[in-house]
């Protein structure tokens, strides 16, 4: 799904110049989207007609995707920076078909965002700030895979006819042409633009400043979120309950009891005595649906947005410097992007980009407050009142028990102390995957916040009682 480790390979060669506008630029058709043997350069000339050969210096193959970092030449000798993503479902044909779906419809909900909702989000920015870098050219053909209509929501394993695809799997020719392309302006000043993980406090606040004023783009706005519901996610984020598959709820209780004895060794003397604690995998399978609904407001709900849906430091770029006290963010990478609470792109970033030392300083308080001071100046008047501080950390609180319920069913599932050492230095992956101690002091959090949240389950059960009696 993630286009993050390639790009952050791009970063280290290349960088964004301050002479590049970032506003989107969807061309009119000066070539048929025709994808024949060499694909990049018939879609690099309906970029541009003028271009006549290019160069890959990068070509980066993930799990979901192609990435190519391009010099393209033109018949005037003009050298064009770009970066070109690419998806060829032929090429993940041996995925079982619920993986090669969700890879479909990363590729799908990222072409629909810079085209249909993008220039809406755009006309709601009050300052210059550009969102995400140009794009040049952005479209599918996924026919005969899916439905134009079809739900991003993981399917029910219950139900044997919604799980196949609409094609023999034994008959692959129908992935034959099909395609997903992304053709984006490419970073071409050195040390104009830069991006690194984990951040430290000054890089991780422009960060949630950047991520409210794109909440405040669509906060309220039901026409927007009903289209961004329809179009991309129903449900935003690549975290959320009904996007993921079903089995990692089956196995988030032995998840837990295994990092536990995983774990275990390298944690602080007594910290798994608490029986809290040691139960927390219990605790989140019994609230995981509550919360997750807490979570998955509708179009028409006051605090609804739009939720970016990856947010982690992989997918900012910073205008700037390392020293630059207030480096401009610029977003990539929206393929999860959907309807949600803007707090749920809070509570990832924080579980990816926090250190555990800057945990200790009150970081994590520190970024909740800036998003929320951020958000509510970027809003107009008459939403001001809309979105109480109060409302905002419950929002949070519950986020974070939400996404580490995702970090422990997807990622920590069979976790050992080797498994964290060699993911240390991959800054592609969570702190909280990358660090026992971070991990140790999400457990924490997410213990202290699932406790306020089981007592208002409580009492909403007691308070059920009373009106049945």
């Amino acid at each position: 799904m993630l286009f993050s480790k390639w790009l952050y390979l791009v970063s280290i060669l290349l960088s964004i110049s301050n002479s590049i506008s970032f506003s989107l630029h969807v061309p009119a058709e000066t070539m048929p989207p025709v994808q024949p043997a060499d694909k990049i350069l018939a879609n690099l000339q309906r970029v541009d007609p003028a271009i006549s050969s290019y160069k890959t210096t990068t070509h980066i193959e993930q799990g979901s995707a192609e990435g190519f970092v391009i010099e393209a030449q033109t018949t005037e000798n003009e050298i064009k920076h770009l970066f070109v993503k690419y998806v060829d479902p032929q090429k993940y044909s041996h995925k079982v078909w619920a993986d090669l779906r969700r890879t479909i419809h990363y590729t799908r909900t990222e072409v629909r965002f810079y085209t249909e909702i993008l220039p809406m989000l755009k006309e709601n920015v009050y300052d210059d700030w550009p969102i995400c870098p140009q794009i040049y050219l952005a479209e599918y053909d996924l026919e005969g895979l899916m439905e134009e209509s079809e739900s991003t929501e993981a399917q029910n394993p219950a139900s044997k006819t919604t799980l196949d695809p609409q094609y023999d799997e034994n008959d692959l020719s129908v992935l034959e042409g099909r395609y997903g392309i992304i053709v984006m302006d490419n970073a071409n000043k050195v040390n104009s633009c830069f991006q690194i993980a984990p951040l430290r406090q000054a890089m991780a606040v422009a960060a949630v400043k950047a991520v409210a004023k794109f909440h405040a783009t669509a906060f309220q706005k039901e026409k927007i979120l009903s289209k961004v519901s329809e179009r991309l996610c129903r449900y935003g984020g690549s975290y959320h309950l009904k996007n993921r598959n079903p089995k990692e709820m089956l196995h988030l209780i032995s998840a837990w009891e295994g990092f536990v004895k995983e774990i275990g060794p390298a944690a602080p003397r007594c910290f798994f005595d608490d029986p809290q604690m040691l139960d927390l995998g219990k605790r989140l399978h019994h609230a995981a649906e509550y919360i997750s609904q807490v979570l998955s407001p509708s179009p028409s709900c006051p605090y609804a947005t739009i939720v970016h849906g990856d947010y982690k430091a992989m997918n900012i770029f910073f205008k700037g410097t390392e020293e630059d006290p207030s480096p401009t963010p610029i977003l990539i990478d929206f393929a999860s992007t959907g309807v949600g609470l803007g707090m749920s792109d809070v509570a990832m970033h924080v579980a990816h980009v926090a250190l555990p030392e800057d945990l200790e300083n009150g970081m994590e308080g520190i970024l909740v407050k800036e998003y929320y001071t951020t958000l509510q100046e970027a809003l107009p008047d008459e939403l001001k009142s809309a979105y109480t501080e109060e409302d905002a950390i419950r929002h949070y609180q519950f986020a974070v028990v939400d996404y580490f319920r995702f970090i422990l069913g997807r990622q920590w599932n069979k976790a050992t102390l080797d498994v964290f050492a060699k993911r240390s230095k991959d800054t592609n992956f969570a702190m909280v995957n990358r660090s026992v101690e971070a991990a140790l002091k999400f457990a924490e959090r997410t213990d202290r916040y699932l406790t306020i949240i089981e007592k208002e389950m409580d009492s909403l059960e007691t308070s059920a009682g009373k009106d049945e009696m």
